[in-house]
């Protein structure tokens, strides 16, 4: 069989069997099975008009929040940090999808030799050559295929970590810009809860002064005293309203005080409806750290395949063209020297290192089989928690608003009354302290709402589709 022949020949088989794999083919794990016969969520509240996840941030900070997102996805360090490594696993790919290709190269090479002549003397000589030459293996079980769809699919799983990176970082954001709203109420609370008590202890200490018999010297000290412990909590408000700031200023890397110096007093969203929810296992699509989740699994399944190879022969083919010359100007294609070769290599004796190799892929994509099944649970169960959480504290926001308007009337009787020298002091205290309680109750109760809100967008996987 001439060279030419066996050539072809060789080629022949490495077509014939390049459609080989080793990759078992993906399997279901049985929870998600489970999530898919679910008809739908089991703690759905009930709702006027469904909201959008386009653009979720809108429905609770509006437009100033939609430009604080934007400068957070153009600015965040964190984000900066998950693109690069979107950037490398993407490269990745690349490198594992050229090592299937063949590779050509180029050798250049001078030689200068000295060797005796027949004179008994040394004479030198020189010889140039130059030469092209390419290597390709033929991948006949499959394991640079195998290797290269893994290293695509850890790619793509990469991208789909950056968008639920993305997701996490937005609703962090919109979360400390609550907690600065929460905050700010809480402070303005605490200043109006210290002017009243400044009313009272002015009016208890007038009415001390001219003589009348309602109040007493310890009526004076009771409304001094609550009035200090009204001013204490002010200086630790603004230190927490300050440091939440600068949390702001750190997440969208600003330069300190610059979002002290932006804000603007807004307040909670009122009446803000849940998203259109579909069924559970719809998050297989929705969510995209599950979809991560799923692409690595079958990352690990291929490299399974590519483990499996390795015990199997390789075939490589390389073939070369180089030109010899004592000069490099006498190079001729006339005198060309060609060659072709064909290597065939196989393990004999590893000592188990390949084997263990496969039980180690199979291994690794069983965990990651169980973290798929898991990440998708997971994700049911964090839209379930958000919506009873919704909810919940939806009912306790309409008692929280019932207990301060009763609790506003309350004081506003209790404190006419003393006004006209009817009722103790003690009675306006008390009045004064339940409406407070239940006004930072009020504030406290639309944070964790919101909050909750937030949670029910992230866990149905944001806007990213």
């Amino acid at each position: 069989m001439t060279h030419k022949k066996k050539l072809i020949f060789l080629l022949g088989v490495a077509v014939a069997t390049s459609g080989c794999s080793l990759t078992p083919a993906p399997q279901t794990p049985p929870l998600i099975e489970t999530i898919g016969a679910l008809p739908t969520y089991t703690s759905l509240p009930p709702t006027s008009e469904p909201v959008a996840l386009q653009g979720w941030w809108q429905a609770i900070g509006g437009t100033p929040m939609d430009a604080l997102v934007a400068e957070l996805l153009k600015q965040s360090l964190v984000l900066q940090e998950v693109r690069l490594q979107v950037i490398q696993a993407n490269e990745r790919a690349a490198q594992a999808t050229g090592q299937r290709r063949p590779a050509i190269g180029y050798a250049i090479d001078r030689t200068r030799s000295r060797a005796p002549d027949f004179g008994g003397d040394f004479s030198w000589s020189n010889n140039y050559s130059a030469g092209i030459n390419t290597n390709f293996d033929t991948d006949i079980w499959g394991q640079l295929r195998a290797t290269e769809r893994a290293a695509v699919l850890g790619a793509q799983a990469a991208e789909y970590s950056y968008l639920a990176n993305e997701q996490l970082e937005i609703s962090r954001l919109v979360r400390n810009w609550v907690s600065a709203i929460a905050l700010y109420q809480q402070l303005e609370l605490a200043n109006d809860t210290a002017r009243t008590f400044q009313i009272t202890y002015d009016l208890t200490d007038e009415r001390y002064r001219v003589g009348s018999q309602t109040s007493s010297a310890s009526d004076v000290l009771i409304a001094r005293q609550n009035l200090e412990f009204a001013l204490i909590d002010i200086p630790e408000l603004e230190r927490q309203l300050a440091s939440q700031f600068l949390v702001i200023d750190e997440q969208l890397a600003r330069m300190p005080g610059t979002t002290a110096a932006d804000f603007k007093i807004a307040d909670f969203p009122e009446g803000l409806s849940v998203p259109t929810l579909d069924r559970p296992i719809d998050l297989l699509a929705n969510r995209p750290d599950v979809a991560a989740a799923e692409l690595r699994y079958r990352a690990a399944l291929e490299d399974i395949g590519a483990a499996k190879a390795n015990l199997y022969p390789a075939l490589t083919l390389s073939a070369a063209i180089t030109l010899q010359d004592d000069t490099p100007s006498g190079f001729s294609w006339d005198d060309y020297i060609a060659s072709l070769s064909s290597a065939l290599t196989g393990p004999i004796f590893q000592g188990g290192r390949l084997r263990s190799q496969v039980r180690i892929e199979r291994a690794e994509a069983e965990e990651l089989s169980t973290a798929f099944a898991r990440a998708t649970h997971s994700a049911v169960i964090d839209v379930e928690t958000a919506l009873v959480s919704i909810e919940g504290l939806t009912r306790q926001l309409e008692r929280s608003k019932a207990a301060v308007d009763t609790a506003r009337q309350s004081n506003d009787l209790v404190l006419y009354r003393y006004r006209q020298g009817l009722g103790s002091l003690l009675s306006v205290l008390e009045a004064q302290r339940s409406l407070n309680t239940t006004r930072q109750s009020l504030i406290i109760n639309k944070q964790a709402l919101v909050n909750a809100q937030i949670d029910l967008f992230v866990s149905l996987g944001g806007d990213w589709i």
